[in-house]
């Protein structure tokens, strides 16, 4: 990373977003005290401190055939690796759910629950719920209900559960019968569940705020696929910033307070040869810029091993890597989850795109900016998240730090390219796709 103090004010026009320059120092660097102090040190997020963190299907698969399950030994071997990296849930299961409890207590993390009800001996996926309509039944609410409250009230008791998996996936908002087995499955794991924990519905990468919140309104975890190069997007990785943008627009119009926006990025999809060099660069954009845009955990899908995807254990690693950095001492899930989102530092580009487009649907073509930051307050200190989201290398200053006071700043990934900036400003180059973690402190 290449960084030196800046001195051309004239600069300040250019910027992508004008704040008020705060001069008052202790203003400026003091912060509340941690909100998370009151919470519980073993529970998840917003219940308690942990940073939810998980993969779906974690031990299960094969490389010949999906849904097969897997040698005990393998198992064993596949989840001590994820687990050993800081992971704070596992699951959804699919195959697995059935030992995913016993699997959570073994190895002290939480499991995303799995509730498949039955009608009449029959599990309810989208085919049957389309074959109602097609021969004009109505969903048995009762028959339903009582199913879920079975499942919830049997599994209410273990307290690895963390949350609740609503199955099947991608029930449509538009079909009355899907909304209706949706409202039904919620209240009744609502009124199973004397601890109301939050429950959770797969959503397909397409939905945008609108659509995301005709569901939202039932549950407690808003997401939906961010799968960018299996959607398109390989070439136009904004795509994950819009992605957690719609999902925490879903929750301010479905006027639901205890939801929380996840990113659920993609594992599962073998890239070209010449691409593999890029996974690491790849994963660690997307999650980055996930985050900043206000992702509150993560989800990855998905652990399975799975035919012809040997890039498996490269992708893993670039996740467990980001995990160890969520999770482990630099704490930067911590910091997410409960430091102070403020917006006087500004980001102004002096070489490189501004704006980027993304293509959503057939003819909506949304140009956004280019970089985009997170500026929070931390133990008072400032962190300043940036994410490139171009394929083209960007020189950037970071401006409206305090004026007449030197601060320290250390680049968290690298910690020994470390400088003073004496001057409110200093400038920072980019590469594409290029995330970076910047330590902002008053030099003592």
């Amino acid at each position: 990373m290449k960084m030196k103090t800046f001195f051309n004010f004239a600069l300040l026009f250019s910027t992508l977003s004008v704040f008020a320059i705060d001069t008052d120092t202790d203003k400026f660097f003091k912060t509340n005290p941690d909100p998370s102090i009151k919470l519980p040190a073993d529970q998840l997020y917003p219940r308690g401190q942990l940073f939810p963190f998980s993969f779906y299907s974690v031990g299960g698969g094969t490389e010949q055939k999906r849904g097969d399950l897997l040698p005990q030994a393998q198992k064993d071997a596949d989840m001590k690796q994820i687990i050993e990296a800081g992971v704070t849930m596992i699951g959804p299961q699919y195959e697995l759910n059935d030992s995913v409890v016993a699997d959570a207590r073994k190895y002290k993390v939480k499991a995303i629950y799995t509730v498949a009800p039955e009608i009449d001996g029959q599990k309810i996926d989208l085919k049957y719920l389309n074959n109602l309509a097609k021969e004009n039944k109505a969903l048995d609410t009762d028959k339903l209900r009582k199913s879920v409250m079975e499942i919830v009230k049997r599994e209410a008791g273990n307290p690895e559960i963390a949350w609740w998996s609503i199955t099947p996936d991608e029930l449509r908002y538009w079909r009355k019968d899907d909304m209706l087995y949706l409202k039904t499955c919620t209240e009744a794991i609502k009124e199973a569940d004397p601890m109301k924990r939050p429950i959770y519905l797969y959503e397909p990468g397409h939905r945008d705020a609108d659509a995301l919140a005709k569901t939202a309104v039932f549950l407690n975890i808003c997401s939906k696929g961010m799968y960018t190069n299996y959607f398109g997007k390989k070439n136009a990785r904004v795509y994950c910033r819009w992605s957690i943008e719609q999902e925490v627009e879903a929750i301010k119009l479905s006027g639901v307070k205890a939801s929380i926006p996840i990113v659920l990025p993609e594992m599962f999809q073998e890239p070209a040869e010449n691409e593999l060099p890029m996974i690491e660069t790849w994963v660690r954009h997307d999650m980055y810029s996930a985050l900043i845009a206000g992702a509150k955990g993560v989800l990855v899908f998905s652990a399975s091993r799975r035919p012809n995807f040997p890039a498996r254990e490269q992708y893993l690693k670039a996740y467990l890597k980001i995990c160890r950095e969520l999770r482990g001492p630099l704490k930067l899930g911590h910091i997410f989850l409960f430091g102070e989102r403020r917006d006087d530092i500004a980001l102004s580009i002096c070489e490189g795109p501004e704006t980027v487009e993304l293509k959503i649907g057939k003819d909506n073509v949304k140009s956004l900016p280019s970089v985009d930051m997170a500026d929070i307050a931390y133990d008072n200190c400032r962190y300043v998240f940036i994410a490139n989201s171009s394929e083209s290398p960007i020189n950037a200053v970071v401006e409206n730090l305090v004026y007449g006071k030197e601060v320290t700043v250390q680049d968290i990934f690298n910690p020994k390219d470390i400088f003073t900036a004496p001057e409110g400003n200093f400038s920072i180059t980019l590469k594409p796709l290029e995330v970076m973690v910047l330590k902002i402190s008053l030099t003592k």
